[in-house]
């Protein structure tokens, strides 16, 4: 039945309309729907449309619009909690509402006079739940709803006995499992597209079909927090389409989907759960379908939600588990890609295409501040794998200085580390170049003559005086610090040789086995975690603190690595990042664990079975010293009501307070050397790993990277043996003979093929093989049988000592 709706009266918020007086007899079109019966409550008004939904609007001080609140609705907004089932009947009290699906009474409202039946202390229920039926006996019903009345606060209920079917019209095109197996089935058999096609139309260009198969059954939702969407129940009915396995029929799903339903939302009532519910369900279809040339206008049509809207439907993202949010941001890294396949000769196209990139990435930067706060995935499940085969970097770069059109350097978390170990690189260069040219344009203003450019960073040093020496070196370049990130190119006093990267490999073993050595004391190592920290109490001054810094900040532009087994805290703290309790358990083990379980224990007993206050004790050269971590610490208890603030000021003692000098130097050092706009797009976890390098990477490709010497080839018998007398290693060995040949069982964040390794032929077969620690070379005698070969290089690797360097 299509009705036209009349509307009489001056209360305009049971009318749905923004203004105080309504003439009458004006038309009501802003359901915009097949009415099927309206009902009327002292001051809202409910409508019930011939698929089952429920509309309401009005006056809402006691919740009888059955939206989760009691905010006055001033235009018509569906029932979210009802979405999804078919509503038979409809009656409405005062200020109570009750509704009949199937052999289920649902009410809502106003329950002071007892009228919704259910034995409730608040005088009212906001959201629909499911009444008492006496009529039935367990959970066979002897009598089902037949009609429903309300007068002011009372509710009537006839039952009969006879099973009748309440509905005047059934939903033909529902998304319903049993349909949609049905649908591929009679597909299948005989070929027939017809059926399928218009059920195809209907369903998917319906959005309250997309929606009925999302909602779970009889479970009230708060809309404010969760969705309500059934991810479980949608994809089994997705892995029933996908076996259509049929491009054309897929691809109109998708079509219909996001080129018919998205450009339909009505911006005026897209705060309606229904509306916004759509967008969490498109994602879903990316198992059916390739929706990449759809993406941009998934994430305009997101982005271009009112705030309060767009704040829900990310509200609602937040609350999905991985596997979920994965496939979303895979979804619209996918989009991105296909935008920077394309390629355009026109000026609209291409001012197209960077609008779409545009739209992703910012949506994609939405997410990934979510998953910051969340941590629902790693951060690396935001990188763009093959970002750089399709994007010239240094272009990118220099938009992104300039400020000009779209930039990837806007958003860093699409870059994998190697991306930004390139960017860190032009950065220099750039600097450089800034740098030179105004000194060449003060130069030739002074009729000084051309300007010499230097592309290295050359230092000489003794052996005898290695640190003091480097330290003078780096103070020469105050003046101008970009040199710093020039190549380093290093010569020792008193020595012949070129630095083809073996005597700078040495330069920094020499110096951190110096500075790590324990005589010194400048750092300790936690026996469980095996991370080295800043020691509290030491006999250096700052200056070895910097210089330790500087090298680490050096080894990132000279692709060495540093094996300084570092926390992550640290890292977080370079880029100012917030550090807590998870960094201190990182560090510490046994305190994270220990001070967990001081914010677990919430018994009554807790001063007496923890004893604590606000002060630690501490071992100086064997003697025991107290520490206050507030004032007067020592006579403050730590109690229930305190714990989270001795637990604050414990981590911020150990990460912060007791190192502060220390750190301070050696991040003075590092930022003098590294720091830069560049510096700051890293992640903690990917600076640990340029400086200390990767641990897991696939040992098999060491064989395809190496290259041989002094006769050896790949097809060599000699060679043929050493490689399988390698692979037949266990891990371990395998690291051990890394740290054997390079002096770290690491890999430099480019990956392993930035590792030139090479294998010599030398004629004693006598002798061990040897490792060329600071060129990676290792010279192998041919040996002429398997056994004596593994013989000799497990004699090697286990009687040889690492420096902590590749």
């Amino acid at each position: 039945l299509s009705v036209k709706t009349v509307k009489y009266g001056e209360y305009f918020t049971a009318l749905g309309l923004s203004v105080k007086t309504v003439k009458c007899g004006e038309d009501f079109t802003a359901l915009g729907l097949s009415v099927k019966t309206v009902k009327c409550g002292e001051y809202f008004t409910v409508a019930l449309n011939t698929r089952g939904g429920v509309f309401t609007w009005g006056d809402n001080t006691f919740g009888q619009l059955g939206h989760g609140n009691n905010t006055p609705q001033l235009i018509p907004r569906q029932v979210f909690e009802l979405m999804g089932e078919q509503v038979d009947l409809i009656a409405c009290g005062y200020n109570h509402v009750v509704a009949v699906i199937a052999d289920k009474v649902y009410g809502w409202g106003s329950c002071c006079a007892g009228q919704l039946g259910i034995d409730k202390v608040a005088q009212q229920v906001n959201l629909p739940q499911v009444l008492p039926a006496p009529w039935t006996s367990g959970t066979e019903a002897r009598y089902h709803p037949c009609d429903v009345f309300c007068g002011g606060d009372q509710t009537f209920i006839r039952v009969s006995d006879e099973v009748k079917s309440l509905s005047s019209q059934l939903r033909q095109h529902d998304i319903e499992e049993a349909k949609v197996i049905s649908a591929v089935k009679d597909f299948k058999e005989d070929k027939n597209p017809t059926s399928l096609i218009e059920y195809i139309s209907s369903v998917f260009g319906s959005l309250s079909c997309v929606n009925s198969v999302c909602v779970t059954p009889f479970k009230p939702v708060n809309t404010e927090v969760e969705s309500g969407v059934d991810i479980l129940r949608l994809r089994k009915v997705m892995s029933h389409l996908k076996q259509l396995n049929n491009r054309v029929y897929l691809d109109a799903m998708s079509d219909l989907l996001v080129s018919k339903i998205l450009p339909s939302l009505n911006q005026e009532m897209v705060a309606s759960p229904e509306q916004l519910r759509v967008f969490t369900v498109l994602p879903e279809f990316r198992s059916l379908v390739y929706p990449y040339n759809h993406v941009p206008l998934y994430t305009s049509s997101i982005l271009s939600l009112p705030d309060s809207s767009l704040k829900r439907v990310l509200s609602w993202f937040s609350k999905y588990e991985k596997p979920f949010y994965e496939g979303l941001v895979t979804v619209i890294k996918n989009g991105i890609s296909k935008c920077l396949l394309l390629r355009y000769h026109t000026k609209p196209e291409n001012e197209l295409r960077s609008r779409n990139i545009a739209s992703c990435l910012k949506f994609l930067y939405k997410l990934n501040e979510i998953n910051a706060i969340h941590e629902i995935v790693p951060y690396n499940t935001f990188y763009i794998y093959d970002l750089l085969e399709h994007l010239d970097l240094e272009l990118d770069y220099r938009n992104w200085m300039e400020g000009r059109e779209v930039s990837f350097c806007q958003y860093p978390f699409v870059f994998t580390a190697g991306a930004k170990a390139k960017l860190l690189s032009i950065d220099a260069n750039h600097q450089m170049m800034r740098t030179v040219k105004s000194f060449a344009y003060k130069q030739l203003i002074a009729s000084s003559g051309p300007v010499e450019i230097n592309p290295f960073l050359e230092i000489e040093v003794s052996r005898d005086n290695i640190m003091e020496d480097t330290l003078v070196e780096i103070r020469k370049c105050e003046a101008m610090p970009y040199v710093l990130k020039k190549p380093l190119k290093v010569k020792f006093k008193g020595e012949e040789g070129y630095d083809a990267g073996g005597v700078k490999k040495e330069l920094f073993l020499l110096l951190l086995k110096e500075l790590l050595s324990p005589s010194y004391g400048m750092f300790t190592v936690d026996d469980e975690s095996r991370f080295l920290w800043f020691s509290e109490y030491n006999f250096e001054g700052d200056t070895a603190y910097e210089l330790i810094g500087i090298i680490c900040g050096l080894a990132i532009y000279n692709s060495i690595i540093v094996d300084i087994n570092f926390p992550p805290a640290l890292y977080k703290k370079l880029l100012k990042k917030p550090i807590g309790l998870k960094d201190l358990a990182k560090l510490y083990p046994t305190r994270g664990e220990s001070l967990n379980h001081v914010l677990l224990y919430n018994e009554p007993d807790f001063e007496t079975v923890m004893c604590l206050t606000f002060s630690i004790t501490r071992d100086v050269f064997g003697q025991v010293e107290e520490v206050d971590l507030i004032e007067n610490g020592s006579n403050i208890p730590v109690t229930l009501e305190n714990k989270q603030e001795y637990v604050d000021a414990y981590v911020d003692y150990y990460l912060n307070q007791s190192i502060k000098a220390q750190f301070k130097a050696f991040a003075h050092g590092f930022m003098f050397v590294a720091g830069g706009q560049v510096f700051d797009m890293f992640h903690a976890d990917e600076l640990m790993h340029m400086i200390s390098g990767l641990k897991d990477f696939n040992f098999r490709e060491l064989e395809t990277i190496t290259e041989y010497a002094n006769g050896y080839t790949r097809q060599h018998p000699t060679i043929r043996i050493f490689w399988e007398v390698f692979h037949e290693m266990d891990l371990e060995t395998k690291k051990k003979f890394l740290i054997f040949l390079t002096g770290s069982d690491r890999i430099p964040i480019h990956g392993i093929h930035s590792i030139k390794l090479a294998i010599a032929l030398v004629l004693d077969t006598k002798r061990l093989p040897v490792a060329h620690t600071c060129f990676n070379i290792l010279d192998l005698p041919p040996y002429q049988d398997k056994a004596t070969l593994k013989h000799k290089l497990y004699q090697a690797i286990n009687n040889t000592e690492g420096f902590g360097l590749v």
